[in-house]
């Protein structure tokens, strides 16, 4: 079978926190980092990928750009939104994601467990080149696994940051992070 290549592209800068907005869009600065994937050297020729996105607002803005400019629908997929934290309160969110990027990924609450192996079972059933708009700790799932980390927190995606997984019958072959930065999110 032939290597399949996935780009993980981190949203741009929401317009609101995390712990402060169910579902934000992007701020401005987050906007004017969507149109720039237009242009970003590191993505290859995408018109033979297929494009999906987290449901999330500031995922799909992230996607419009590049979607205009290759003719491309985008779809939606629930697999690749960001960490399951609906039963926790907003004001409480932050301090959640520090207690959750420290446990061992055995630890993890099964909620959890579960999204991660959604994860996992999606990206094993994906069959062409794909470029996929998601979020900070759903490629941050997808790395650790990848370097056998013992935890979910591996590293710190800036914003519309490319990370390039190459699966080879459905397994993950090579990772090549992209953009480790310093973000907002940062615990």
């Amino acid at each position: 079978m032939s290597e399949i290549n996935l780009l993980f592209v981190r949203h741009g800068q929401a317009s609101a926190s995390w712990e402060n907005h169910l579902d934000p869009g992007l701020s401005k600065i987050g906007k004017d980092q969507a149109k720039n994937l237009t242009s970003n050297k590191k993505l290859p020729n995408l018109s033979n990928y297929d494009f999906l996105s987290s449901p999330k607002l500031r995922a799909i803005e992230t996607s419009k750009p590049l979607a205009e400019k290759y003719k491309k629908e985008v779809s939606i997929n629930e697999s690749f939104i960001e960490i399951p934290s609906s039963n926790i309160e907003l004001n409480q969110k932050q301090e959640w994601l520090k207690n959750i990027i420290k446990m061992k990924k055995k630890d993890l609450p099964m909620l959890i467990q579960q999204w991660q192996k959604n994860i996992f079972l999606n990206i094993s059933n994906i069959k062409k080149d794909t470029i996929i708009f998601t979020h900070f700790m759903v490629i941050n799932s997808v790395v650790s696994d990848f370097v056998k980390a013992d935890s979910i927190m591996h590293f710190f995606p800036d914003y519309t940051s490319i990370t390039k997984v190459v699966l080879e019958n459905g397994y993950i072959k090579d990772c090549k992070i992209g953009g480790n930065q310093k973000t907002d999110i940062n615990l």
